[in-house]
């Protein structure tokens, strides 16, 4: 069982390895910020995703979930590979595409944690620029048709869920065009299954529809 809005990138690439793996679930859609409770039965410190295994046992934090996924697809269908330079280059690049996650949900936090007259606009401008470098930096990778290879790996799955979440809560840092590398593997992602059943732009959380319940 997941637990977690697909609004969350956190959660959204836990359910798109899933999908992937052909590994079945169930899905709770929940959110801190409205069963914030229920959130806590599963993850104490009360935030998302987790995974709830048949055994009853929970797995949180999205990156001690996907290792254990990867262990149950074992090697040959792992999402990130068990060793040598193939694996240091995938961990490299999902360690960008989070940074840039950490950023833009710092600058987002700003604008909708305080009033508008607490803002702090140069510490918007910071995180904004720190996005943007890591952006930069993923596009220049050239792909091999993917990001890290010849075949899809959580170093796609996590560029593509952290771009299309920046482009939904602040589309202004991916203007048109500035980015080709990361449109068009997005684009090649927005067609498969995974991809289009976890989408969250119609998700909305009631209790904090500005937050959507992101972190996790």
């Amino acid at each position: 069982m997941l637990v977690g809005r697909y609004r969350s990138p956190f959660t959204r690439r836990v359910a798109i390895s899933l999908r992937i793996l052909g590994i079945a679930y169930e899905h709770l859609p929940y959110t801190a910020w409205s069963q914030l409770e229920a959130v806590r039965q599963v993850n104490p410190v009360g935030r998302v995703p987790a995974l709830v295994l048949d055994s009853g046992e929970a797995l949180f934090d999205s990156t001690a979930i996907l290792d254990h996924l990867d262990q149950l697809a074992g090697p040959g269908r792992a999402l990130v590979p068990a060793s040598g330079p193939e694996r240091r280059r995938v961990l490299q690049i999902i360690a960008c595409a989070l940074g840039v996650l950490e950023k833009v949900v710092a600058a987002l936090y700003e604008h909708t944690m305080h009033p508008p007259e607490k803002i702090h606009e140069p510490w918007v401008r910071h995180n904004e620029s720190q996005a943007r470098s890591g952006l930069q930096w993923l596009d220049s990778i050239t792909p091999s048709p993917w990001l890290a290879g010849k075949a899809m790996s959580q170093a796609d799955i996590t560029t593509v869920v952290m771009y299309d979440f920046t482009r939904i809560v602040n589309a202004p840092l991916i203007p048109n065009g500035r980015y080709p590398v990361l449109d068009a593997l997005a684009g090649a992602c927005s067609a498969h299954p995974a991809f289009v059943a976890t989408f969250p732009a119609a998700e909305v959380d009631q209790a904090n529809p500005s937050l959507q319940n992101i972190t996790g």
